[in-house]
C-alpha cells in the first residue's frame, strides 16, 4: 500500500479504503484487476503530495472523479449502438472531467498559497515543497547545461512590479502566476498545444490567457530570459 508520511497511518488507511471502495469496477472484474486498479489509484493520490487529512481527502476526490470520467467514456463506447445511452455516458464523462479539473485547480491553488505563506515565515520550508510550489513561488536556480526544463518564478523578479492581491485576480491571471511556463506556452501557441504534458485548464481560462491584455498576461509575451534580466 502507498503511504503518506505527513500524517498517521490510520488516516492513510481510512482515506485509501474509502477511495478503493468507491472506484468503478475494472474492465475485467477479478481480484487481480481490482488490486491493480487500487494500487494505481493510491499511487495517484500519493503523487499529489497531500500534507494533511483534508488534502488527502481532496486528492482522493480528484482521483475518483478521473476514474469515473474514464469509466463513463468506456461505457459510451460500449453503448455505441444506443445513441441515447451513448450521449448520456458522454455527458457524464464531460461533467466528471470538469469536476476533476476544478478540484485539481483548487487543490493546487490551496497548496501553493499555503506554502507561499509558510515559506515567508520559514524559508527552509521551500526545500520540502513539491513541483507545484516550485513553479508557483520559487525562482529557479541558475540553469545548468543539462537539458532538463528549469522551473520559472511565479512572477518577474523586478522590484518595480506591483504586489498583487491573489484573491482579486481573474482565473487566467491566477493561472499565469501559478503556472507561468504553461501559461506562456498556451499564449504563444494561441491555445492548447497539440501535445500536452500537463492537465489542461478550463476553456475560458485558455481563451483569457491567449487574448487577455492585463499586465500579468502581457508579461507572458516576454521570453523567460528577458523577464529574468529585468
Amino acid at each position: 500500500m502507498q503511504t503518506t508520511p505527513e500524517f498517521p497511518a490510520s488516516i492513510t488507511r481510512e482515506v485509501f479504503a474509502t477511495l478503493c471502495a468507491s472506484l468503478p469496477p475494472p474492465l475485467t472484474d477479478t481480484p487481480e484487476a481490482r488490486a491493480a486498479r487500487d494500487e494505481v489509484a493510491m499511487a495517484a493520490v500519493a503523487a499529489l503530495h497531500p500534507t494533511d487529512a483534508l488534502e488527502a481527502k481532496l486528492a482522493a476526490d480528484i482521483v475518483l472523479a478521473e476514474a469515473y470520467y474514464a469509466d463513463s467514456l468506456r461505457l459510451a463506447g460500449a453503448c455505441r449502438n444506443d445513441l441515447a445511452a451513448t450521449d448520456r455516458c458522454r455527458a457524464r464523462a464531460i461533467a466528471m472531467l470538469r469536476q476533476m479539473r476544478g478540484l485539481l485547480r483548487d487543490y493546487e491553488c490551496r497548496q501553493a498559497e499555503r506554502d507561499k505563506a509558510l515559506a515567508a515565515m520559514h524559508p527552509a520550508a521551500m526545500e520540502r515543497a513539491g513541483w507545484w510550489f516550485r513553479e508557483a513561488s520559487v525562482p529557479a536556480p541558475a540553469p545548468s547545461p543539462a537539458p532538463a526544463e528549469t522551473p520559472e518564478p511565479a512572477a518577474p523578479a523586478d522590484a518595480r512590479q506591483p504586489a498583487y492581491d491573489f484573491a482579486t485576480l481573474t482565473a487566467a491571471e491566477q493561472y499565469a502566476l501559478l503556472h507561468p511556463a504553461r501559461a506562456r506556452l498556451i499564449r504563444a501557441q494561441g491555445g492548447l498545444p497539440a501535445r500536452l504534458d500537463f492537465g489542461p485548464p478550463e476553456p475560458d481560462i485558455v481563451h483569457d490567457l491567449v487574448n487577455g491584455t492585463s499586465p500579468i498576461l502581457r508579461a507572458l509575451d516576454q521570453p523567460p530570459a528577458a523577464v529574468a534580466a529585468e
